[in-house]
Protein backbone atom coordinates (compact mmCIF):
# COMPACT_ATOMS: atom_id res chain seq x y z
CA UNK A 1 0.00 0.00 0.00
CA UNK A 2 1.31 3.43 -0.95
CA UNK A 3 0.84 6.24 1.55
CA UNK A 4 -0.22 9.52 -0.01
CA UNK A 5 0.34 12.87 1.62
CA UNK A 6 -0.75 16.25 0.39
CA UNK A 7 0.59 19.42 1.97
CA UNK A 8 2.15 17.24 4.68
CA UNK A 9 -1.13 15.61 5.68
CA UNK A 10 -2.53 12.13 5.02
CA UNK A 11 -4.53 12.09 1.77
CA UNK A 12 -6.15 9.81 -0.78
CA UNK A 13 -6.89 10.30 -4.46
CA UNK A 14 -9.95 8.60 -5.88
CA UNK A 15 -12.56 8.73 -8.58
CA UNK A 16 -16.28 8.54 -7.89
CA UNK A 17 -19.17 8.11 -10.27
CA UNK A 18 -22.80 8.96 -10.56
CA UNK A 19 -25.59 7.50 -12.67
CA UNK A 20 -28.87 9.28 -13.39
CA UNK A 21 -31.71 8.12 -15.66
CA UNK A 22 -34.41 10.44 -14.32
CA UNK A 23 -34.80 14.16 -13.72
CA UNK A 24 -33.93 14.36 -10.04
CA UNK A 25 -30.80 16.03 -8.72
CA UNK A 26 -28.02 13.56 -8.10
CA UNK A 27 -25.50 14.23 -5.39
CA UNK A 28 -22.40 12.84 -7.12
CA UNK A 29 -19.92 13.69 -4.36
CA UNK A 30 -19.96 14.99 -0.78
CA UNK A 31 -16.76 16.09 0.95
CA UNK A 32 -16.36 13.92 4.08
CA UNK A 33 -15.99 15.31 7.61
CA UNK A 34 -12.48 16.38 8.64
CA UNK A 35 -11.31 16.60 5.01
CA UNK A 36 -10.62 19.16 2.35
CA UNK A 37 -11.35 17.80 -1.13
CA UNK A 38 -9.79 19.10 -4.34
CA UNK A 39 -11.77 18.29 -7.47
CA UNK A 40 -9.43 17.96 -10.47
CA UNK A 41 -11.62 16.30 -13.12
CA UNK A 42 -15.32 16.18 -14.02
CA UNK A 43 -16.75 14.24 -16.98
CA UNK A 44 -20.45 13.86 -17.78
CA UNK A 45 -21.74 11.80 -20.70
CA UNK A 46 -25.30 11.32 -21.90
CA UNK A 47 -25.74 7.94 -23.58
CA UNK A 48 -29.44 8.17 -24.46
CA UNK A 49 -31.94 10.84 -25.42
CA UNK A 50 -31.45 14.57 -25.35
CA UNK A 51 -31.24 16.60 -22.14
CA UNK A 52 -30.03 19.84 -20.67
CA UNK A 53 -27.84 19.54 -17.60
CA UNK A 54 -26.95 21.65 -14.61
CA UNK A 55 -23.87 21.16 -12.45
CA UNK A 56 -24.03 22.67 -8.97
CA UNK A 57 -21.53 23.18 -6.19
CA UNK A 58 -23.35 23.21 -2.86
CA UNK A 59 -21.37 25.11 -0.19
CA UNK A 60 -22.51 23.68 3.15
CA UNK A 61 -21.02 26.35 5.43
CA UNK A 62 -23.04 29.09 3.72
CA UNK A 63 -26.04 26.92 2.70
CA UNK A 64 -25.49 28.29 -0.81
CA UNK A 65 -25.67 26.64 -4.23
CA UNK A 66 -23.36 27.86 -6.99
CA UNK A 67 -24.70 27.00 -10.43
CA UNK A 68 -21.43 25.91 -12.00
CA UNK A 69 -22.96 25.09 -15.40
CA UNK A 70 -26.56 25.63 -16.49
CA UNK A 71 -28.49 24.92 -19.66
CA UNK A 72 -25.81 22.78 -21.32
CA UNK A 73 -27.58 20.58 -23.88
CA UNK A 74 -26.26 17.05 -24.34
CA UNK A 75 -27.57 14.85 -27.15
CA UNK A 76 -27.12 11.09 -27.17
CA UNK A 77 -23.42 10.19 -26.80
CA UNK A 78 -22.38 13.79 -26.18
CA UNK A 79 -20.33 14.79 -23.17
CA UNK A 80 -18.78 17.69 -21.31
CA UNK A 81 -15.37 17.42 -19.65
CA UNK A 82 -13.52 19.68 -17.25
CA UNK A 83 -10.06 18.10 -17.32
CA UNK A 84 -8.01 20.86 -15.73
CA UNK A 85 -10.27 22.19 -13.00
CA UNK A 86 -9.54 23.07 -9.39
CA UNK A 87 -12.42 23.34 -6.95
CA UNK A 88 -11.71 23.09 -3.22
CA UNK A 89 -14.54 21.63 -1.15
CA UNK A 90 -14.90 21.64 2.62
CA UNK A 91 -16.83 19.16 4.81
CA UNK A 92 -20.42 18.79 3.63
CA UNK A 93 -19.87 20.57 0.30
CA UNK A 94 -21.36 18.70 -2.66
CA UNK A 95 -21.14 18.41 -6.44
CA UNK A 96 -24.62 17.81 -7.90
CA UNK A 97 -25.85 17.06 -11.43
CA UNK A 98 -29.43 17.59 -12.62
CA UNK A 99 -30.83 16.70 -16.07
CA UNK A 100 -33.91 18.60 -17.25
CA UNK A 101 -35.41 15.58 -19.06
CA UNK A 102 -34.97 11.85 -18.52
CA UNK A 103 -31.83 10.59 -20.25
CA UNK A 104 -28.89 8.42 -19.21
CA UNK A 105 -26.17 10.49 -17.55
CA UNK A 106 -22.95 9.05 -16.18
CA UNK A 107 -20.65 11.32 -14.19
CA UNK A 108 -17.01 10.69 -13.31
CA UNK A 109 -15.25 12.93 -10.84
CA UNK A 110 -11.65 12.72 -9.57
CA UNK A 111 -10.82 14.14 -6.15
CA UNK A 112 -7.93 14.31 -3.70
CA UNK A 113 -9.20 14.15 -0.10
CA UNK A 114 -6.76 15.55 2.44
CA UNK A 115 -7.33 14.84 6.13
CA UNK A 116 -7.63 18.18 7.88
CA UNK A 117 -8.07 17.08 11.51
CA UNK A 118 -10.61 19.09 13.47
CA UNK A 119 -10.02 22.33 11.56
CA UNK A 120 -10.26 23.39 7.95
CA UNK A 121 -6.98 23.38 6.04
Amino acid sequence: MVALTHQGRPARRRSVWGHNTGTTTENVYTCPPNCVAEISFIHIINTAGNTGIEIEWYIAEDNYTSHFLTGKNLGANEYVTFADIEIVLHPGDQIRVTPDTAAHLDTILTVTETFAGNTLA
